[in-house]
């Protein structure tokens, strides 16, 4: 067998068999019932039934722009309405999760033709274990948009490898570089350096063309936005935002400028393990290019500063934490790119080298492992536990419009309004929120709305409930809570007058609950 197709083979079983386990563990862990490790995933599901009824959105009738990724909630759109809407997000991420295990295996097959002569356990090594040490297995069964990310990515890195050393225009190249800020917005990196790359070295032609191609979607997508009266940026990321709210007085920034946002993401990322990683990959990378500067030239060159600004980049305008999830693309380009650039230098003492970039390769990447073989099925076995019951109440006892500042499960298949107090799924409570003006935006909305019922994280919402509200129970988990917001969700009815209709449907609900849940029923003072 050659030793490209063995590189292969051995890449495709080390992304695919430890998705496998990880499968395994996460059905041991939820007692047999499948579970997302990440609530997010049902926003994506609820966002791609509001694109299969014509409407962009999570309720009917209302624009809202609350997913993260352009491109995905189309994807699951198809099969919207069907039993096999909620498993289409796993079958897409495993079949993602072996086209980014064959790429990979191209990348090391790039490594063994600028140099044969490599130690015969490296490449083998890399390819059989480096998908796991890459977050690629726990990013295959999250059913987000992540692994199709990092597919893509390495479609990129793969075809401007091969152009480098060919000269010759790829499908892989276009497709990767076009395709990437369509999954992530963190992908405009990769499309604008990638095509610089090509343009610097005179396929000036092919790159105003990818970045036609890329750029095209994306402006269709923000005027649409605009169209509905929606701001461009997804209000998932606008909520998210490090800064945003709170946030701000958390770290003592008054109305923080550009400037103040960039200074914490470095701030996060330096007390992150990941983002510690990715700052010392940037140094070594840089490091390297100027040291082997004249055994590393021309596009092999170009590729490896594009990883060193990609990771910049990422440190300081995108986000390394919350599942290890948003940084992996940009991680896998610099290992990829790393290893092939690492294969085309003469250094003395290479087996040492080699050994030395595996171990400090694998220390770096253990965190992923831990998150995937125990994060993931403990993510799982949270969500069922909590989000899934939190859902299960709406359908089947309370059967009305309810209020949330987690937003996933329930509004996935659900008919019945959901206003979101985080406000993803509602500009106007995202807007409130982040002003606090108005300390009875709450209130207002849920009033406006005719929701009666909450289910919050406290610690989320502050002061914001309002002060008729009254706390009826807390919907407790019992096990670790892993991926959640938090241990405990507050269950308010918004009124007095709704108190015995929720007290009624949580003295149903409570006889029903799993053993990892347990609901605290609150004595109401008369």
């Amino acid at each position: 067998m050659l030793m490209s197709q063995r590189l292969t083979w051995l890449a495709l079983a080390g992304a695919v068999v430890p998705t496998i386990a990880i499968i395994v563990l996460t059905l041991v862990q939820t007692g047999g019932i499948w579970e997302y490790a990440l609530d997010d995933v049902y926003i994506h599901l609820a966002m791609s039934e509001g694109v299969a009824r014509g409407e962009y959105g999570v309720n009917v009738g209302e624009a809202a722009s609350a997913s993260s990724s352009i491109l995905f909630s189309y994807l699951l759109a198809p099969l919207a309405g069907t039993w096999l809407h909620v498993w289409w997000p796993l079958v897409l991420g495993f079949l993602a999760l072996v086209w980014a295990g064959w790429l990979w295996g191209g990348v090391l097959a790039e490594a063994y033709e600028a140099d044969p002569t490599l130690p015969n356990w490296f490449l083998p090594v890399l390819a059989l274990g480096a998908p796991t040490f890459m977050h690629f297995p726990a990013m295959a069964v999250i059913g987000m948009e992540h692994i199709l990310h990092i597919a893509v990515t390495l479609a990129a890195l793969l075809g401007l490898l091969r152009f480098a050393r060919t000269g010759h225009m790829n499908l892989l190249l276009v497709a990767g570089l076009a395709l990437n800020p369509l999954l992530r917005f963190e992908g405009m990196a990769i499309l604008l350096l990638g095509v610089a790359v090509l343009a610097l070295r005179g396929r000036m032609l092919a790159a105003f063309g990818i970045l036609a191609l890329g750029a095209l979607p994306l402006a269709a997508h923000f005027g649409y936005m605009t169209s509905l009266g929606l701001d461009l940026l997804p209000n998932s990321v606008n909520a998210k935002a490090a800064v945003a709210g709170g946030g701000d007085r958390e770290i003592g920034i008054s109305d923080p400028s550009r400037v103040d946002q960039i200074i914490l993401s470095w701030r996060l990322a330096l007390v992150s393990t990941s983002g510690r990683m990715i700052a010392a990959a940037i140094a070594i990378m840089a490091f390297g290019l100027l040291a082997f500067r004249r055994q590393i030239t021309g596009t092999y060159a170009l590729i490896g500063w594009m990883a060193v600004i990609a990771m910049t980049g990422h440190i300081l305008l995108g986000a390394v934490n919350w599942f290890y999830r948003y940084e992996v693309y940009v991680f896998t380009f610099a290992v990829g790119a790393g290893i092939v650039l690492l294969a085309r230098t003469q250094m003395p003492a290479r087996g040492a080298i080699l050994t030395a970039f595996l171990l400090a390769f694998g220390y770096g990447g253990a965190h992923y492992l831990g998150a995937g073989f125990s994060g993931a099925p403990q993510g799982s076995a949270a969500i069922a536990a909590q989000q899934r019951q939190m859902a299960r109440f709406v359908d089947d006892f309370w059967q009305a419009p309810i209020a949330v500042n987690d937003l996933g499960h329930v509004s996935f298949n659900n008919p019945h309004y959901v206003l979101d107090l985080w406000g993803l799924a509602n500009a106007r409570a995202l807007r409130s929120r982040q002003s606090g003006d108005d300390p009875l935006w709450a209130d207002k909305l849920a009033d406006e709305y005719g929701v009666e019922l909450a289910m919050i994280y406290p610690h989320w919402l502050g002061e914001s409930a309002g002060p008729d509200w009254v706390h009826l129970a807390d919907l407790v988990v019992t096990i670790p809570h892993a991926t959640l917001g938090g241990p405990v969700v507050s269950i308010y009815a918004t009124g007095s007058e709704a108190v015995p209709r929720v007290e009624a449907a949580l003295a149903a609900f409570g006889l029903t609950l799993p053993h990892t849940t347990e609901l605290k029923i609150i004595e109401v003072s008369q």
